[in-house]
């Protein structure tokens, strides 16, 4: 089978959001099958899309061009409706995370040399965010479906009219980490109960989990004390929120590191705290976002099984493009 590339220009080295829009209009699409490559890099592996979709990366440029590559599976053809490749900002991908094990929590560092493939972006008891109302054009949907628990009396949802305040000078949060959209609700535990969120995922996999906090339901500071568990374990415990920030209604958020092995779901859950002393609130989340790491420096599924040296390179028209994407 024949290969194909495009060679995207880049203004700025570092980490770049990259969007793949897959629409499978005819059957010979829908039947695809096919690998795609970026930077010598392996990011879907046998990949079908017999549905709309869009597959998001974040990963790091570090050169002028960035080579994304199309190889089609024997028999197969491969295809891509629409990309966008989008600078990211410095602070969207940090270089520590805390790794949650059954054992204890150990920070790690070097996430910023990884590549993730964006799984779920949640709004937590919040409306759909688009790109069109979001920053970097990107989509946060509603959490209500991954809600494992069924008792509502457990948790309560605020919404929040004020204004959403970032610290001055700070490196870390701004509205390009996660739009106010996504600050102005959340979801809050009552105390002494659990809320858990249940989102299935590729087993064998290492997974960003990033949880975005802000204090709106508190009226005071220093009151509202809860625990996080990522898969079952304790990730924190006795999370005081005012103590980070210092404020009510600043954004605040944690990445944690966790290995799914057999499992197929990742589960996160928020619990009330003896400390909390609020009798209403003992624990809130906002947003949360879930990206899977690369497996190894090959790639998300290890190596790429084709060579991704090209010596075809399309800057010969996009007719020439159109013709060796399908001409498998």
């Amino acid at each position: 089978s024949c290969r194909a590339s495009y060679d995207l220009a880049v203004r700025r080295r570092g980490h770049h959001i990259l969007r793949l829009h897959f629409y499978p209009f005819a059957p010979a699409l829908a039947a695809s099958r096919f690998h795609v490559g970026a930077a010598g890099l392996l990011l879907l592996h046998n990949f079908t899309a017999s549905s709309p979709v869009v597959k998001e990366f974040i990963l790091p440029v570090d050169s002028d061009v960035l080579v994304l590559t199309f190889v089609p599976d024997s028999g197969s053809t491969a295809f891509v409706n629409a990309v966008e490749l989008v600078s990211a900002p410095e602070e969207l991908v940090g270089d520590i995370g805390t790794l949650v094990t059954s054992g204890a929590a150990a920070q790690i560092h070097g996430l910023s040399s990884q590549v993730f493939e964006t799984l779920y972006r949640i709004n937590v008891a919040g409306r759909k965010v688009t790109p069109f109302n979001g920053t970097l054009w990107r989509t946060w949907v509603n959490d209500e479906k991954f809600l494992v628990d069924t008792d509502s009396a457990n948790y309560r949802a605020w919404s929040f009219s004020g204004r959403i305040a970032y610290p001055k000078g700070s490196r870390q949060m701004t509205r390009e980490v996660a739009p106010d959209n996504v600050y102005n609700s959340a979801r809050s535990v009552r105390p002494g109960a659990n809320v858990t969120w249940g989102f299935p995922v590729p087993a064998g996999s290492r997974y960003l989990v990033r949880m975005h906090f802000c204090d709106i339901a508190s009226k005071v500071l220093y009151e509202l004390y809860f625990n996080i568990y990522v898969n079952g374990d304790l990730a924190v415990k006795d999370f005081d929120l005012s103590s980070v920030t210092g404020f009510l209604a600043y954004p605040y958020y944690i990445d944690f590191i966790v290995d799914v092995k057999d499992e197929r779901i990742l589960k996160l859950a928020i619990g009330g705290s003896k400390k909390s002393l609020s009798d209403e609130v003992s624990g809130i989340l906002n947003a949360l976002e879930i990206m899977r790491m690369n497996k190894t420096s090959g790639g998300m599924d290890g190596a790429f099984p084709i060579d991704l040296d090209m010596e075809y390179v399309v800057g010969k028209g996009i007719g020439e493009f159109a013709r060796s994407l399908l001409c498998g």
